[in-house]
């Protein structure tokens, strides 16, 4: 950005020219002003015509007239630009801005591999061996699992104007702890408390669980399962039993409940059953059952006659098929058919957070947790502080009563030293014992003086120590703090959620958003919907927006 700027005028005023002599021509000076593309940096040269000379105020005014108030030159710099004539022969730097400086995002470095294996693995045609397993990480008590590299914080810049120059936020990563680990004090840590295989769950907390293997049904001989670690149900969990598990594989669900901090994995179907999983869930089909998921629901064939609630997608794919069913999924449904001429039909439900809140709550709870500590921590911070300044006073007086002492003491022996000159029978050893006396009132003072300083050294330590929790505390909190905050923004997905059909979805399926609804009038072939925003023009001309389900072919 180029300027050219007049030089103030000359005083009207001229000196008068002898008779006959021409009038010499006033002196001129004109200045080329560049701005940096970024203003960040303003450079500035001065072009002089006749006999006139430049000050540091004229170059400030010129700066002032086009409003550039913030990181100026000095005006010692200004005067040499002048004095040595640079201002005149090349763009000399006036100001310069502060540029922002971008942050660096938190990451999570994990310890283990977080993908050893699928929960099956796919075949030919897309068909999923769901008994195809690889092998499983293992831990140990005490193993560092995870560890958070906390972000660096970005700071906003400021131009030449004095105008802030934006920076993009950096943003905080989430590190959760759940079955079988511990989170270190400060939160950025992660520790396995048992042994076994770690997992990360759907809604990203950090597990570790043992196992147990039942080689038949869940049923009387077995009872009802209630397990931390991962169960291996080699056969079918009957109708009315109940499994509690960290993690779960069977061959097949009938009529239970099922309630799994991790995946679930089914070699055949889930009928009539009541299913919910903090993870992913798989399976062959599923039939006149409620699953709720905070991972992916993939199936192998069909959903019929059931409702699934999930915060990933739910994947009936490749030729699989939903029929009468209720579907809310915030990632999306993919599927080969929706609905048939002879069912009733489909409603499905996508971009909804089904989870987030809930996991908002239980992190606020742990901040609250950690504050009602950090109070503790504090009060007794503050008993502490309180019994060390009684404690220096007591210090301060054995301190001065032993300078007393010592002080007794020297005048004694100066005394005693006296008399013996004086040879007096008596007086010698009066002063003598006098002395003694001193002498052991001094070594009661020290050694008193010496339990109040170790006493004091004790309360520096806890104080110390003390302290330092304070400080862990306070930094778990800003952590949890910007875990809400990462997961608020993760609830914000980058990619909108859609409903994919590969052959069929029939007319009467309802599909709704966020802001949307649609009811399918008619059957679509080979289909795509999703959620847009869609410009409107009145009759007027005004423009106005709204959400609409759209579908492509």
């Amino acid at each position: 950005m180029d300027s050219t700027i007049p030089s103030p005028e000359q005083p009207e005023s001229q000196p008068v020219q002898p008779p006959g002599e021409t009038p010499k021509e006033a002196g001129r000076v004109s200045y080329e002003l560049t701005v940096s593309e970024d203003k960040l940096e303003v450079r500035l040269s001065a072009r002089v015509e006749g006999d006139v000379s430049i000050t540091v105020e004229d170059l400030k005014n010129v700066l002032k007239e086009k409003h550039i108030s913030n990181g100026l030159v000095s005006d010692s710099e200004i005067e040499n630009y002048i004095s040595q004539g640079v201002i005149l022969t090349e763009p000399c730097l006036m100001a310069k801005g502060v540029p922002p400086q971008p942050g660096e995002d938190a990451r999570i470095n994990f310890f283990f591999d977080r993908d050893p294996h699928t929960m099956g693995k796919i075949k030919d045609r897309g068909v999923i061996d769901f008994k195809e397993k690889g092998d499983i990480p293992q831990v140990k008590p005490g193993d560092v699992l995870a560890e958070k590299i906390p972000l660096i914080k970005e700071k906003a810049g400021v131009d030449v104007y004095g105008k802030p120059i934006p920076v993009e936020r950096a943003k905080d990563a989430i590190l959760s702890s759940g079955t079988g680990t511990k989170r270190s004090t400060d939160g950025l840590k992660i520790q396995a408390q048992i042994a076994g295989r770690p997992e990360v769950l759907g809604d990203g907390r950090l597990c570790v669980f043992s196992e147990i293997r039942i080689n038949g049904d869940v049923n009387l001989a077995t009872g009802h399962i209630r397990f931390d670690g991962f169960v291996d149900v080699g056969g079918t969990i009957q109708e009315g039993f109940r499994v509690k598990a960290g993690k779960l594989a069977a061959k097949e669900i009938f009529r239970a409940e099922v309630e799994v901090d991790g995946d679930i994995a089914v070699d055949g179907g889930i009928i009539g059953a009541t299913v919910s999983s903090r993870g992913n869930v798989k399976c062959r089909f599923i039939d006149a059952s409620h699953i709720v998921a905070w991972g992916d629901v993939t199936v192998e064939s069909e959903v019929i006659d059931s409702k699934i609630e999930t915060n990933g997608a739910l994947m009936v794919t490749p030729a699989g098929r939903i029929l009468a069913s209720q579907v809310m999924a915030r990632k999306g449904v993919a599927a080969a058919q929706i609905g048939s001429e002879t069912s009733k039909p489909c409603t499905l439900t996508i971009g909804v957070d089904s989870n987030t809140k809930s996991i908002v709550k239980a992190l606020k709870e742990e901040i609250s947790k950690k504050e009602e500590e950090k109070k503790k921590v504090e009060h007794n911070l503050e008993r502490i502080t309180s019994a060390s300044l009684q404690l220096s006073e007591h210090i301060s007086k054995w301190t001065h009563s032993k300078d007393q002492t010592i002080s007794e003491q020297s005048s004694m022996k100066e005394k005693l030293e006296e008399l013996k000159q004086e040879n007096n029978p008596t007086g010698p050893a009066q002063a003598k014992w006098t002395l003694q006396n001193i002498e052991r009132k001094l070594m009661s003072t020290e050694d008193t003086l010496k339990k109040l300083l170790d006493q004091q050294d004790q309360l520096m330590q806890t104080t110390a120590a003390l302290q330092s929790t304070v400080q862990e505390l306070d930094s778990a909190i800003q952590g949890l703090q910007g875990e809400i905050l990462a997961k608020l923004e993760e609830g914000q997905l980058k990619e909108k959620p859609t409903v994919k059909v590969t052959k069929a979805i029939y007319d009467g399926t309802t599909v709704e958003g966020l802001h949307s609804t649609l009811v399918l009038k008619e059957s679509l072939p080979d289909t795509l919907i999703r959620e847009e925003k869609v410009k409107l023009v009145s009759p007027e001309g005004e423009e106005t927006f709204e959400w609409q389900m759209k579908w492509t072919s």
